[in-house]
C-alpha cells in the first residue's frame, strides 16, 4: 500500500491471511498473530492512531487466547480495516475517522456513526453495516488505470468462483469449506476496494463477508433465502465491475446498491426464512420436514435486512504480477498481447526451421525443442471451459426457477482448454441454447409424467476436441423439435413454399429456427417467444468461423452441436496442389487417397459425378470448381474424407505433394468470411498453404452439386 513501508505491508498482509484462515480455539494461530502485531507495533512509533489500534488488537488477541469469544474474527477484521485507514493517512485523520477509531478502541461500537459517515462501522452485536444513505466520494481520476484493470480482472475471476461456491452451497448447505472460501473471497475484494477507494463495491463486500462469518461461526445456517440473496448481490457486483471495466463511471454511481440491501428482508411475516428456518439447512426446508426449537435454544440476533455482496476467486494476492496459489500450481497474470507475441514468434521459429535445408546440419533436436515451445506457448492462450460452465449452471438454475422446471444438469469435458477469445464468444450463444432447452425442450412435470419420463429433466453440456475442431454441445431429454409446427410457422411467415415441404430433410427444417424472427411460441414470455435468440446463436457461431449441427428425436430430446476450427495449433496435414494453389487437408478428416480412375467415375447429372469405390457411391467435389481455379489439365487425385455427420466425399485435386506437420495461423479479419478455409501456413521457400475446413468445403460442394438443397449446417 502506498503509505506503508515494505516491512509494515508484509506484516499487515501476513496478519490478514492469518485472521481469514483462523478457526476458533487455534491457540498457535493466535500466538503467531500476537507476535506479528508486536513487530508491527514497533514500526508505528510515529503513527498515534496506528499504534493505539495495534495495541488494542494485541489485547483482543490475548483475550481470545485466554477465553475464546464469538466476536473475535469480526471485531479483529474491523480493527484491521481501521488500521489500514490510519496507516494510509500517515496519522492525519479527518474528524469522522478519528471518532470511528476512538469508538472501536473503547469498545463502544454499538452506537453507529452512520450519520457522521455513510460507510459506518458494522455493529458488534449483529456484525452488519446499517443501511447507508450515501457513499463516500469516489474519485476515479485518482485511481491508477493499471491497478484498476488488474483489480477488475481479479474481481471477475473471484466473482466467477464465488458463483460456483454459492451454487455448491445450495446443493450442500453444510459445506463449510465453501463457506470459508467465500468468506476469503469477500474479504479480499473488500480489502482491495478499500485500497482503491471503491466504496460501493466495498460496502457490498463487507456485508457479504460479515454474513459469511455468521454462517462460518454457525450462528446462521444456509437456506434458499440466503442463497438467492447472495446470488442477487453477486449480480449487483457484476454490474458494478462491468461499469468499471467499460469506464462507465456515471452508471457505476447509479447502481442501486442501497436499494438492493434495503429491499431484501431477511425475516418477514410471509417469509419461509424465519428464525427456525435460519438454523435449518435448505435441504430440510425443501423436504417439508419440521423441527421444533425449544425456548432454551436461543436464536442469534439478526438484522432486518440482508446485506450481501459480490464475490470471486479466493486465493489471489495482488502484486505487480498477480500470483494465485491453487493446489500445487501457481498462476501469473500477463497481458494478452505479450502472450500472443510469444506464440507468434515461436510459430515463426518453426516456419523458419521448416524452410531450412536438411543438409545445413543436424536440426532434429532443435526442431523438437521448437515444437515443444510451440505447444507450451499455445497453452498460455488457452483456458479451461470450467469457468464458462459455471456461468451456464447459474443460467440453468435461474431459468428453471422462472418456468417451473426441475432440471438435472450434466457437464462433460469441463477441463478442456480452448482459446480464451472463443470462451468469451461462447457465453451468449450457450445462454440462448440452454434457455431454449429449458423453456421449449424440457416438458412441464405433469407432461413428463404422462409421457413416462422422470419429473426431473436433464440438460447436458459437453466440450470436446474432435479432429481439427472444438465441439461444444447442448442437449436435453425433452420433447424434441416439432417438424410440423416449424413448417406451419415457416409457411405462415413466407419463409418456404408449401409445395417444397415434401422434399425438405429434417435437418433443413430444423435450420429454419435459426432465421431471425422465427418462433413457434404462440405467446411471449420473459424467457422466449419473440423470435430472437436462435438467430443470435447462429450469428455468434458464424462470426467465430463455426457451424451448427442440429439433431432431434421427437419425444427424446434435441442436441445442438457447435463446431469451431482450431485457430492456433500444430496439425498433421496432407498438402495437395490444384493449379498454382497449395491446400492442406487435415489428416484427421482423411480416410484414404487414391489415383482417379475414370472407369470408376459415373456422371449422374450434367455437373455431378460420383466415384464408385468398393461398391459405395461417393460424391466427387473438385477443389478447382469450389474455389474457381482454372486448370490446364484434369484432376488426377481424390482424397476420401468424412464430415461431422460421417458422410463420405471424394475431394479431387491435381496432385499430392507430401504429408507434413504444419503450424496453422489465423488469416486475420480481412479473410474472416472466406468459406472453406480455416487458416493458413507458410511452407518451405515461403509458399503460402491454405488449410481446408473440410465441412465447409463439403457444404460448398453440395451447393454446386445440388443447389436447391438447403444446407443443414451453419
Amino acid at each position: 500500500m502506498k503509505h506503508k513501508t515494505d516491512v509494515q505491508g508484509s506484516i499487515f498482509d501476513t496478519v490478514t491471511k492469518q485472521i481469514i484462515a483462523y478457526e476458533p480455539g487455534d491457540v498457535l494461530a493466535v500466538s503467531e498473530i500476537i507476535a506479528d502485531l508486536e513487530k508491527l507495533s514497533d514500526t508505528l512509533q510515529t503513527n498515534k492512531y496506528g499504534k493505539l489500534i495495534c495495541t488494542r488488537l494485541i489485547e483482543m488477541s490475548r483475550q481470545e487466547l485466554s477465553d475464546s469469544w464469538g466476536k473475535f474474527v469480526s471485531d479483529f477484521s474491523l480493527g484491521l480495516d481501521l488500521l489500514r485507514d490510519a496507516e494510509e493517512s500517515s496519522g492525519t485523520l479527518p474528524e469522522w475517522k478519528s471518532k470511528r477509531i476512538q469508538e472501536w478502541i473503547s469498545g463502544n461500537t454499538d452506537s453507529t456513526t452512520s450519520a457522521a459517515k455513510p460507510e459506518s462501522v458494522s455493529s458488534v452485536k449483529t456484525g452488519f453495516v446499517p443501511p447507508a444513505k450515501d457513499f463516500s466520494p469516489e474519485d476515479f481520476s485518482q485511481i491508477d488505470p493499471e491497478q484498476l484493470n488488474l483489480f477488475i480482472s481479479d474481481c471477475e475471476e473471484r466473482c466467477s468462483r464465488a458463483q460456483e461456491l454459492i451454487l455448491e452451497l445450495e446443493e450442500e448447505p453444510s459445506n463449510q469449506d465453501a463457506v470459508k472460501e467465500l468468506f476469503r473471497i469477500f474479504h479480499t475484494i473488500k480489502g482491495e476496494c478499500g485500497f482503491l477507494k471503491l466504496s460501493r463495491l466495498g460496502y457490498l463486500s463487507h456485508n457479504g463477508e460479515t454474513l459469511l462469518d455468521l454462517i462460518r461461526s454457525e450462528k446462521l445456517s444456509v437456506n434458499q433465502h440466503i442463497v438467492d440473496s447472495l446470488l442477487k448481490g453477486l449480480d449487483i457486483a457484476h454490474e458494478l465491475v462491468d461499469d468499471l471495466k467499460t469506464g462507465s463511471f456515471d452508471e457505476y454511481l447509479q447502481v442501486p446498491v442501497n436499494e438492493f440491501i434495503n429491499g431484501f428482508p431477511l425475516l418477514s411475516e410471509n417469509s419461509d426464512a424465519g428464525p427456525e428456518a435460519e438454523k435449518k439447512p435448505a435441504a430440510e426446508q425443501n423436504s417439508g420436514s419440521h423441527c421444533s426449537t425449544s425456548a432454551a435454544e436461543k436464536q442469534p440476533e439478526l438484522p432486518d435486512k440482508i446485506n450481501v455482496v459480490p464475490s470471486e476467486e479466493a486465493q489471489n494476492e495482488k502484486t505487480e504480477k498477480k500470483v494465485r496459489t491453487e493446489a500445487e500450481d501457481s498462476f501469473i497474470k500477463v497481458k494478452t498481447g505479450k502472450v500472443n507475441y510469444l506464440v507468434d514468434m515461436i510459430g515463426e521459429l518453426l516456419i523458419s526451421l521448416g524452410q531450412t535445408r536438411e543438409n545445413s546440419g543436424d536440426l532434429t533436436q532443435i526442431r523438437k525443442i521448437a515444437r515443444t515451445l510451440q505447444y507450451a506457448g499455445m497453452q498460455l492462450r488457452t483456458e479451461s471451459v470450467h469457468t464458462l460452465f459455471g456461468t451456464i449452471k447459474r443460467i440453468i438454475r435461474d431459468t428453471a426457477n422462472k418456468v417451473g422446471r426441475q432440471i438435472h444438469t450434466e457437464f462433460i469435458g469441463d477441463d478442456l482448454e480452448i482459446d480464451r477469445t472463443l470462451i468469451e464468444s461462447l457465453e451468449e450463444p450457450l445462454m440462448h441454447l440452454v434457455r431454449n432447452s429449458i423453456d421449449h425442450g424440457i416438458e412441464p412435470p405433469d407432461e413428463r409424467l404422462a409421457a413416462g419420463k422422470p419429473v426431473e429433466g436433464t440438460v447436458r453440456i459437453a466440450a470436446e476436441r474432435r479432429g481439427n475442431n472444438i465441439v461444444i454441445s447442448v442437449g436435453d431429454d425433452g420433447r424434441g423439435l416439432n417438424r410440423e409446427q416449424i413448417l406451419k410457422k415457416a409457411v405462415q411467415k413466407g419463409l418456404i413454399r408449401k409445395e417444397d415441404i415434401p422434399d425438405m430433410s429434417d435437418t433443413a427444417v430444423y435450420n429454419l429456427i435459426f432465421i431471425s424472427g422465427f418462433s413457434t411460441n404462440e405467446t411471449v414470455s420473459l424467457i422466449s417467444g419473440r423470435g430472437v435468440g436462435m438467430d443470435i446463436v447462429k450469428q455468434a457461431v458464424t462470426n467465430a468461423k463455426g457451424h451448427i449441427l442440429t439433431q432431434s428425436i421427437p419425444g427424446k430430446g434435441t442436441t445442438f452441436s457447435l463446431f469451431f476450427p482450431l485457430s492456433t495449433a500444430i496439425i498433421d496435414g496432407m498438402t495437395v496442389q490444384t493449379g498454382e494453389n497449395i491446400f492442406i487437408i487435415p489428416i484427421v478428416s482423411i480416410i484414404e487417397s487414391l489415383k482417379l480412375d475414370e472407369k470408376h467415375v459415373h456422371r449422374v447429372a450434367a455437373d455431378v459425378s460420383v466415384l464408385e469405390l468398393r461398391g459405395e457411391m461417393i460424391p466427387i467435389i473438385s477443389l478447382a470448381e469450389v474455389f474457381g481455379i482454372h486448370l490446364q489439365g484434369n484432376d488426377t487425385i481424390v482424397t476420401i474424407v468424412e464430415n461431422v455427420t460421417k458422410e463420405r466425399f471424394a475431394i479431387a485435386s491435381e496432385r499430392i505433394l507430401s504429408k507434413r506437420e504444419v503450424v496453422i495461423k489465423n488469416l486475420g479479419p480481412c479473410f474472416k468470411d472466406l468459406k472453406g478455409i480455416s487458416s493458413g501456413t507458410v511452407l518451405s521457400g515461403g509458399t503460402i498453404g491454405l488449410v481446408l475446413d473440410i465441412d465447409q468445403v463439403i457444404e460448398l460442394g453440395k451447393e454446386m452439386l445440388i443447389p436447391e438443397e438447403i444446407s443443414h449446417e451453419y
